[in-house]
């Protein structure tokens, strides 16, 4: 019998890693049309991150399979990217009905939870996903998080979770709707943010100061 209904078992601490990985291009897939199970896709162009994810994965018991791909897509401008595809579980429907809403055309988008807590280890993973540093000549000037994809209402409320939970007053990018930590912020930010993984420094170590 498929498991198509299996529940999990998610630590605490792995929920918040997840809220970190949605909040950037992690995302549920339901692909068969259940409404009873859904899976857990994240795709990243850098393969030590997907491996370390997966290491999260195997800890928490959630079958999932990982593929490298060695070339990039065959369209200008793209690059390879990595993806890490879990199996179908009851309880990734249950969260995905908090993260998505749908269209009257049947098309499902996400959505930021009315309960959403930041946490220094979701703002790890967001940071990693959608997260950059700006330099200006070698100097770091700026964080900025991309938050285009949601409505100007959940940047706003993205703002407040930062302050709320974080108790960082960060700023909004008005013309570009992203978030944005100001320089004089920058010590505050990485000492909430925990330190990149040593797996994934090589490639994305640059993002710190």
């Amino acid at each position: 019998m498929r498991e198509l209904f299996k529940e999990l078992n998610l630590s605490d601490e792995f929920m918040e890693h997840l809220v970190g990985m949605l909040l950037g291009d992690g995302y549920f897939s339901n692909r068969n049309k259940s409404k009873h199970s859904c899976q857990f896709i994240m795709t990243n162009v850098n393969p030590s991150y997907i491996y370390e994810l997966s290491k999260l994965l195997t800890y928490e018991n959630i079958d999932h399979t990982v593929k490298i791909k060695d070339k990039a897509g065959g369209f200008p401008g793209s690059r390879k990217s990595s993806s890490l595809y879990t199996k179908f579980y009851k309880t990734f429907a249950e969260l995905e009905s908090k993260w998505y809403e749908q269209r009257s055309d049947g098309t499902h988008f996400k959505v930021i939870p009315n309960d959403l807590k930041l946490t220094p280890i979701s703002l790890l993973q967001w940071y990693i996903g959608d997260g950059y540093l700006v330099n200006l000549k070698g100097v770091p000037q700026r964080v900025q998080f991309c938050t285009d994809r949601y409505s100007n209402d959940e940047i706003v409320f993205l703002q407040e979770c930062f302050k709320r939970d974080l108790g960082l007053d960060v700023q909004i990018d008005r013309h570009r709707r992203r978030l944005r930590i100001p320089k004089r912020m920058l010590n505050d930010f990485f000492e909430i943010l925990p330190r990149c993984p040593k797996s994934i420094e090589l490639e994305l170590g640059y993002k710190w100061a």
